[in-house]
């Protein structure tokens, strides 16, 4: 049986990046890498993660040095985590909420 040319997309077909990881291709390039950036709400922090050696928790002044060499490089995708201490009381999810507009600005293509 076959899908008509004019039925609609499904929704993981929509962009090219979503595209190519439903295929299945075995290499690997930057489209299909995620990097994790761990958050802090001190503006200038560099605070590595003893338990995660070579990573850190970065302040929002922080975080664009650390992400345009990689997105120059080609990484197209970034997973956020919030370590806060000032913002614990406001919600979990708060200071990824507040920081991901100007990391929207600073990184996209």
């Amino acid at each position: 049986m076959t899908q008509p040319t004019d039925s609609v997309l499904h929704s993981g077909y929509f962009h090219p990046t979503l595209r190519y990881w439903q295929t299945c291709a075995s290499d690997l390039r930057p489209d299909n890498l995620i990097y994790p950036v761990f958050i802090t709400d001190s503006p200038d922090a560099v605070e590595p993660i003893a338990s995660l050696p070579g990573q850190a928790r970065y302040g929002v002044n922080k975080i664009e040095g650390l992400l345009r060499p990689l997105v120059d490089k080609g990484l197209k995708c970034v997973l956020i985590f919030g370590a806060m201490t000032a913002f614990r009381r406001a919600g979990a999810d708060i200071i990824i909420t507040y920081y991901t507009p100007q990391l929207l600005t600073w990184l996209t293509e």
